[in-house]
């Protein structure tokens, strides 16, 4: 049970499909707008990715694997991808709704996510594992491909300083994720790639491999 005590009311939901809307005043909440996610699978080898961040895209990544402590590495989300954000909330009137996102059937396996959003004194945190909403399952995946942007830049990061001779494996998975589209925003990789290219202590193979997908993110769409 997930109990949210707001000073006007409180409202208690089970957590699978869980959805939690508070109202307060404009006097009395705090005007801030912070957008949250969370994702928790005791069963993958990250167990937990977290999102935190405000409307200048200025926030905190955290995830941590398994018999690992918890990482935490500073966040910007771009404009665009700000931009894309508020633009699904919008369609789906997230904070003023009273949907509730969780798919009739439970798919506990795929591990749970919880999305939460404050903004204009308004504040509400939905949680569910499977949803055939279109628009919440546009916004999980901007969430979640975040997460798996900020994940590769701090594993190619790693790997450059302590094991170098795995960057170009670690380029792969990257263009990989590229072509998937698992990524929220390519550009975040120019400047990492453009490093890459010139680093004379990763393999050639890497130096090429970063070259060409510098080439591919940089083409006109």
């Amino acid at each position: 049970i997930v109990i949210l005590f707001i000073s006007l009311f409180t409202i208690t939901i089970p957590v699978q499909g869980q959805v939690v809307i508070a109202n307060q005043s404009t006097s009395e909440a705090s005007t801030e707008t912070k957008f949250h996610y969370l994702f928790e699978n005791e069963k993958f080898t990250t167990p937990r990715i977290e999102l935190e961040f405000g409307a200048d895209g200025k926030g905190e990544f955290r995830f941590k694997k398994k018999d690992s402590d918890e990482i935490a590495n500073k966040l910007q989300v771009t404009p665009i991808v700000l931009e894309q954000i508020n633009g699904l909330l919008t369609e789906l009137n997230f904070l003023d709704s009273h949907e509730n996102y969780q798919y009739k059937k439970d798919f506990s396996h795929l591990g749970s996510i919880t999305i939460a959003v404050s903004k204009g004194g308004k504040q509400r945190k939905v949680n569910f594992n499977y949803t055939d909403n279109p628009a919440m399952n546009k916004l999980s995946n901007i969430f979640r491909n975040l997460a798996t942007q900020e994940t590769r830049v701090f594993e190619i990061e790693t790997i450059r300083q302590s094991d170098p001779i795995s960057t170009p494996a670690q380029l792969r998975f990257l263009d990989n994720e590229l072509r998937s589209k698992s990524i929220a925003d390519p550009e975040r990789f120019v400047a990492l790639l453009q490093d890459i290219k010139l680093d004379e202590g990763v393999p050639l193979i890497a130096r090429n491999h970063a070259e060409r997908l510098l080439k591919d993110i940089q083409k006109p769409k």
